[in-house]
């Protein structure tokens, strides 16, 4: 038997869960917490496919919203910090590479 504590809790998190699936489903509005895949890269100065790509191995949050990508905002930004940190780079190479995601190049290294 569920104590009536851990029911309310639950029921809680299923309604927060139905208004986020009533947001996702509508086009116009971004769900809270929820930020594009384009601008995410972007901000950490990766291209969108090796965001993608990182976003699906490290079990962040990915939706398919009006067309384009949207990721859980913290998750991601965590998951990329964590990457670019362990990524290396040759002496005088513009690639760099970290086991996850593979070679990927960075146009701005963000400020972690």
């Amino acid at each position: 038997m569920i104590s009536p504590l851990k029911f309310n809790e639950l029921e809680k998190r299923v309604t927060a869960l139905e208004l986020a699936l009533v947001a996702i489903s509508r086009k116009d509005v971004m769900p809270e917490g929820m930020a594009p895949l384009t601008t995410m890269a972007q901000e950490m100065g990766i291209s969108t496919k090796k965001a993608e790509e990182l976003a699906r191995n490290c079990g962040v949050m990915i939706v398919r919203h009006a067309g384009s990508y949207a990721v859980h905002e913290g998750k991601f930004r965590e998951a990329a910090t964590i990457i670019i940190r362990g990524a290396k780079r040759k002496y005088g190479s513009k690639y760099w590479y970290h086991p996850l995601i593979g070679k990927f190049t960075m146009s701005a290294r963000p400020q972690l």
